[in-house]
């Protein structure tokens, strides 16, 4: 019974996030076939990029409170994006192969992804970052920015990065890694991420929706961007 139940929850999931994707693209298309200029397009994309992103970042942040004790122990969290891609001649291509260099990262600011799981961790920070500065730890704080997407993927020191995004204290430091190549070679429905040259399925799923959303609507910019040239 319970598997059932389960089996049932995660279906209906998929149907949601399927439903909230297309939705999504769906007021993007309306809004851009409505406005006359390409500047209020973009303004309009803009906006819609900046409130997912808030959206995003706070809702795994605020996991931790709406779930049972130790819900995320042990569970590798999948990045953002397909760890790898494939070019219009089959070329496999890896994400972090084009590094950028170090992006300094604002916890008030920037989308930054982070998924605390411990409790008592996350208490502790809590009182430390909210009477003091939050400090940065080249040993502890690591993680990768993905340009020109501006999402930031923590994978460790997540309590004390939690606290300071809470707080809106400090900053951290980055891998930075640019994004430009996927955008021209992978897309997705909100499900998952696929090849844009045969349409097949990437080995890699898809975190969130609201990440493919990001995604699509930050190709739409640039189309319409290369267009003011």
């Amino acid at each position: 019974m319970l598997k059932k139940i389960v089996k049932r929850k995660v279906i209906l999931d998929k149907i949601e996030r399927a439903y909230g994707f297309k939705h999504a693209l769906e007021f993007t298309h309306q809004a851009l076939e409505a406005e006359k200029t390409k500047e209020d397009k973009i303004l309009i994309l803009d906006f819609m990029l900046d409130v997912i992103k808030r959206d995003l970042k706070y809702d795994f942040l605020t996991d931790i409170f709406y779930r049972e004790e130790y819900f995320d122990r042990g569970r590798k969290i999948r990045l953002p994006f397909p760890y790898s891609y494939y070019d219009e001649t089959e070329q496999k291509i890896s994400i972090f192969e084009r590094k950028i260099g170090t992006k300094k990262v604002d916890l008030s600011e920037e989308c930054v992804l982070v998924f605390p799981w411990h409790r008592k961790r996350i208490r502790e920070n809590i009182k430390n970052i909210g009477s003091k500065e939050f400090i940065y730890d080249k040993y502890n704080h690591f993680a990768y920015y993905f340009s020109p997407v501006g999402i930031c993927f923590v994978y460790n020191g997540m309590h004390s990065t939690t606290a300071g995004i809470g707080f809106k204290k400090g900053f951290i430091e980055a891998s930075e890694y640019d994004m430009t190549g996927p955008l021209g070679h992978v897309y997705t429905d909100g499900l998952y991420w696929y090849n844009s040259h045969n349409n097949l399925k990437l080995k890699d799923g898809l975190l969130d929706f609201r990440i493919g959303i990001i995604f699509e609507l930050l190709k739409l910019k640039y189309q319409i961007e290369e267009g003011l040239k």
